[in-house]
């Protein structure tokens, strides 16, 4: 149990494993949870209870639950204390919302944009700014005496057009942005750095915020001088220890106050676009000789700080080409799409990065560079920074098309059914005929091998799962805008309300598994189709709406942090067909995960396990490199408190025990490697630590291409692999490249 556990809950027991259904557990909330209202006065507990008793009694409405567990919560100084970050328009909107205003009512409430509601721009935290400069002047007083605050010697003379340049009177390094030299990069020093899943802590010496190439460009110069280090973050929902390292130098891709607040309103906001940031650029060109692969493709130049929100909104608005894979957050920059060489869904897919025709970047030597010879872009394309600073990635686009979404919510056993009945836990056992069971299978294995998106969800210890696959079509008829603004404004609160809920210590004092079912319910209850009867869909729902819309169907994820692990495992072919795959190991994977949440009493995964299926890829650094028959992209999701309670670290060795221990029908282990953003670094796989798996064993041919291919750039270039190991790497990379 979680180490948190109220006293007044210590002696409930655990149930037995039959019980461990949601009806049950609902149940036992409802009829103990009284227990804790006076060490938790400020929560309506009595309006939880009801709601609970609704959503148990199949009463469901998303709209009525959202403004209940507002009401619930409304009092907590949690809750307060999040209400008082938001912007005034946002304020109106909820207690408008909570009092039971109307759509319309709740959208006038905040500030109108183009017949939308809209938050105004955010203010500048000024409490926040004013620390940071009172610590800044400290840093720089404590070190005066040595000379670090009046930078370094020798920056005056450098024989570099427009370089830094910084007197004895300055405080910080100068970075110039433009030619004439009127114009210097923003930065912080000694800005502790911390990434948005709170995994990984670090101090740069300094923090550039940059807004065009020259100003980067000399920024590299600078630090080649000084033998700084540098690398680029964007908004930060990296897990691993990607970033920069204590004492080199960061280069955000987003101001500081953007990617650090948390409620971000940049989904529910008008948007506003900087004309003088050349980062933040989206045009349909290319570099010179760049030419798309057919006569129906566009090529589209995107700067590295644009973010999936903007793009969604210029693919949209534009209505003529769009990417046929992205990442479902809008809360990230393109930089960070496609750092990690990872993302994408559909088996037809490639990961984000195989749709990248030339990246623009900065080098070792502070010129502006281009990539674009396809044998080297299978480097280039995917290479964590140590490449050099990238600032314009062209990407090869389809014609826009329009998705027509038919989410379903099956039974548990038939959403992808399991090699053997005797998989499924007790708790969570019907009988099926054996005609319902073959038909779900093959209604499982068209969906994974011919769907152009390929996503399920499970909620923990959920009856149901959540399965989210479609198809595209020309036609624009019955379009409708996806999700709209009431509903974007909807999900927007219920990843704030979110945080607010997991957050609260009356949260944090309750049992793992009434954690994971109160998140499980809230979670289900907000997906679409919304009408339930006994937990068996009885009303479905068509969605048809723009391609980007529904690649970025839930908005307000960022609102919510989580840990998380993937792993992208091979789909081999089948022993009978080698020319098909076999989906046993894609069902086995997910039914590992289920039946470990059900042997787990304390209930690490408390959030949701996701499954997309997509193909392989051609970059070498890809974990999906070499899967032929495609890939299963797999990861398991859990809130911060179970950190806390270090359940979930454990948790996560037995999920990758479990998923590395898959062998093909040879007999032949399965090459099962980890998503390159996410936590991996602390198991061990196979018998060994992370990072050594992943350099002896997963990336073991990978490695020496992927340097290979870098050394013929450079060599083409003008610079060597030491040249941008010196500059761009840090201590895991070293280890992984380079040793």
């Amino acid at each position: 149990m979680a180490s948190k556990l109220s006293k007044s809950l210590e002696a409930l027991p655990n149930p037995p494993k039959e019980n461990l259904t949601s009806h049950f557990t609902l149940g036992e909330i409802i009829d103990h949870i009284d227990v804790l209202q006076e060490e938790f006065p400020h929560v309506k507990i009595p309006l939880l209870k009801a709601h609970l008793w609704s959503i148990r009694n199949k009463d469901v409405n998303p709209e009525t639950h959202l403004r209940g567990f507002l009401k619930v919560f409304e009092e907590t100084d949690v809750f307060k204390d999040a209400l008082n970050q938001l912007d005034e328009g946002m304020k109106r909107q909820l207690k408008v919302f909570i009092a039971g205003g109307s759509g319309d009512q709740i959208l006038h409430a905040g500030t109108q944009h183009d017949g939308n509601f809209a938050l105004p721009p955010s203010p500048p935290v000024k409490h926040h700014f004013q620390e940071l400069i009172k610590k800044v002047e400290s840093f720089f007083n404590k070190n005066k005496a040595n000379g670090l605050a009046n930078g370094i010697n020798g920056v005056v003379d450098a024989p570099v057009k427009s370089l830094s340049r910084v007197t004895p009177h300055e405080s910080f390094p100068k970075i110039f942005e433009d030619e004439a030299e009127t114009k210097s990069m923003e930065v912080y020093g000694e800005k502790k750095f911390q990434n948005w899943g709170q995994s990984v802590l670090n101090t740069p010496l300094w923090t550039f915020v940059p807004k065009t190439v020259l100003g980067l460009q000399n920024l590299v110069k600078w630090a080649k001088i000084h033998d700084y280090r540098v690398r680029c973050a964007g908004y930060r929902h990296s897990w691993s220890s990607t970033f920069s390292q204590d004492k080199q130098i960061l280069v955000s891709l987003l101001n500081l106050e953007e990617v650090n607040k948390l409620p971000d309103p940049m989904s529910i906001e008008p948007e506003y676009i900087d004309p003088n940031n050349e980062l933040k650029t989206i045009t349909l060109a290319a570099p010179p000789g760049v030419v798309a692969s057919t006569a129906d493709k566009a090529l589209v130049r995107v700067g590295v700080s644009v973010t999936n929100e903007q793009f969604r909104r210029w693919a949209v608005s534009n209505d003529k080409w769009t990417m046929p894979v992205d990442v479902i957050l809008v809360e990230v920059t393109w930089g960070g799409v496609n750092g990690p060489i990872c993302h994408g869904a559909g088996r037809a897919h490639r990961t984000v990065n195989d749709y990248v025709r030339a990246v623009e970047y900065v080098d070792a030597n502070g010129i502006h560079r281009t990539v674009s010879d396809p044998e080297h872009l299978k480097a280039a394309a995917g290479h964590f920074g140590l490449l050099g600073i990238v600032t314009h990635i062209t990407f090869e686009l389809d014609k826009m098309r329009y998705a027509v979404m038919k989410p379903v919510k099956p039974d548990i056993g038939l959403a992808i059914p399991p090699l053997s009945r005797d998989d499924i836990p007790i708790a969570l056992r019907k009988t099926y005929t054996q005609a319902q069971y073959d038909t779900a299978l093959l209604d499982f294995e068209s969906r994974a091998s011919n769907d152009y998106y390929a996503e399920w969800f499970w909620f923990t210890r959920s009856q149901q799962a959540w399965v989210n696959t479609w198809n595209p079509v020309d036609d624009k008829e019955g379009l409708q805008d996806y999700p709209s603004p009431l509903l974007t404004w909807f999900q927007w609160v219920e990843g704030w309300l979110g945080a607010v809920i997991t957050g609260n210590p009356i949260f944090q004092a309750m049992p793992g598994r009434w954690q994971a079912q109160i998140l499980c319910e809230f979670g289900m209850v907000n997906l679409p189709p919304f009408e339930f009867s006994d937990y068996q869909q009885e009303k479905t729902e068509t969605i048809k709406t723009s391609l980007p819309n529904a690649l970025h169907f839930r908005r307000g994820i960022q609102n919510m942090r989580v840990r998380d692990l993937e792993f992208q495992i091979p789909i081999p072919a089948l022993a009978s067909d080698p020319t098909k795959p076999d989906y046993s190991i894609v069902r086995r994977a997910w039914w590992d995960i289920i039946k470990l949440c059900y042997a787990d009493d304390s209930c690490p995964m408390r959030l949701t396990m996701e499954l997309r299926i997509m193909g392989d890829s051609e970059l070498h650094m890809a974990p999906q490199h070499g899967n032929a028959h495609g890939t299963a992209s797999i990861e398991v999701l859990s809130i911060p408190d179970v950190v806390i309670d270090d359940e979930w670290e454990p948790f996560l060795q037995r999920v990758a025990d479990l998923w590395l221990s898959y062998k093909d029908a040879e007999g032949k282990p399965l090459n099962v490697r980890p998503h390159w953003a996410k936590e991996w670094e602390k198991i061990n796989m196979r018998g060994k630590p992370a990072l050594e798996y992943l350099k002896t064993e997963a990336y073991r041919d990978q490695i020496p291409k992927f340097k290979a291919t870098l050394a013929d750039i450079g060599k083409a270039q003008g610079w060597e692999l030491g040249d941008i190991q010196k500059r761009f790497s840090n201590e895991m990379w070293d280890y992984l490249i380079y040793s």
